[in-house]
């Protein structure tokens, strides 16, 4: 009897690959897929394919040449995929999906159709990259880059890099459609363009309702961050101490951590106290003598800019009625009825008022234990 069960188990699990059991070289793997508005039709889609050549081993390789683009225009996407599974030899496979990049100007009211597109296709995995692409997005995927000529490969090891002393993040098929079901409907996106023929990812792009509504600047998405994750790690940040002089001091490894208090007032309040710590990496005068003086000049401006920047960045969103960091989530999950009572979306995050304090120090310069150096000998 035992070894007919593990007979069945057997059949079951060889069944179980047979709707999916096609070989890799019967099918072809998209990689990157590139949304456009058609000249002549609504859409233009394009698909990114490696091209593999038989391998040492029987197996597949990469060419010189790592991949090609297919493009085609239809009034429907499922009608652009139609024609572009005419004109490739086997059949689509997003399986191996890296990246999907959408035109700015169809990111503006197209974006939940191209949405609908990879939830239904069921081989589309949630860890797809989202990137809007400030002009066209097919001359986006198609440059190459000089590190990795695949270039939704690229785009997927940016994002995938850890520490990186960049001005953007990368956002997954899974976390956008989180964030915008959220109670303020409110995501954002990063923004991605061709900058002198090389590939810049910087900024992030704000919806509401699917909408693009706004854009964070890329000295801004730190703050953005900080402001949704109630932490942030990392961060580089250059402060002015005498814009007439032109003196500026550069920090690195800023590390900031807020707590909130909500304040059940009408218009609601929020009380944010962030404290952090960073490194003083240069100052643009290298005579100027990093000092206790000067560090403590900088701690103070530091606090002081930062705390501006936040509030311009909350009335920003405030005039564009949109809020991306779940802080109306935070009351509709603690206090439904009060949220009820705000009118959240229509006029109670616009009406909502802020108190700011930033507690900011240096606890080291670009020189190791500067500040604590006692003098040797003579």
């Amino acid at each position: 009897m035992k070894n007919r069960w593990v007979l069945l188990m057997f059949i079951f699990l060889m069944i179980g690959c047979a709707p999916d059991s096609r070989e890799l070289d019967h099918r072809s793997v998209i990689m990157g897929v590139a949304v456009d508005e058609g000249e002549n039709e609504r859409f233009s889609v394009s698909i990114q394919l490696p091209i593999l050549t038989e391998g040492g081993e029987g197996g597949l390789s990469p060419q010189a040449r790592e991949f090609e683009i297919f493009t085609t225009e239809a009034n429907t996407l499922w009608d652009a995929l139609a024609d572009l599974e005419a004109i490739t030899p086997s059949v689509l496979f997003f399986g191996h999906l890296k990246a999907v990049l959408v035109s700015e100007q169809l990111a503006k009211e197209d974006l939940p159709l191209i949405l609908d597109l990879f939830g239904r296709e069921s081989t589309v995995g949630n860890q797809v990259f989202l990137i809007v692409v400030e002009g066209s997005a097919k001359e986006f995927i198609v440059k190459e880059s000089p590190l990795v000529n695949l270039p939704s490969l690229y785009l997927e090891r940016y994002f995938r890099a850890e520490q990186k002393l960049s001005r953007s993040r990368g956002v997954m098929l899974f976390e956008y459609r989180r964030d915008s079901n959220m109670i303020s409907g409110a995501a954002t996106l990063p923004l991605a363009k061709l900058k002198d023929e090389q590939i810049a990812i910087e900024g992030m792009a704000v919806f509401k309702d699917h909408q693009l509504v706004e854009k964070f600047k890329p000295t801004e998405v730190g703050f953005s961050e900080l402001l949704k994750n109630n932490q942030i790690d990392f961060m580089n940040y250059t402060v002015t101490m005498d814009e007439e002089n032109e003196e500026f001091i550069s920090l690195s490894r800023i590390n900031l951590k807020q707590d909130v208090e909500i304040k059940r007032t009408k218009p609601v309040h929020f009380s944010i106290r962030i404290q952090g710590n960073g490194e003083i990496l240069s100052a643009n005068d290298l005579n100027r003598k990093v000092d206790t003086s000067l560090i403590q000049k900088v701690e103070e401006e530091v606090s002081k800019q930062f705390t501006e920047q936040l509030e311009d960045l909350i009335k920003k969103m405030q005039l564009a009625n949109a809020e991306p960091w779940l802080l109306g989530h935070r009351i509709w999950a603690n206090h439904p009825e009060y949220f009820s009572q705000l009118k959240w979306n229509e006029k109670g995050w616009q009406e909502a008022t802020f108190d700011i304090k930033v507690d900011f120090e240096v606890d080291n310069t670009g020189q190791r234990g500067f500040i604590n150096k006692q003098k040797l000998g003579r």
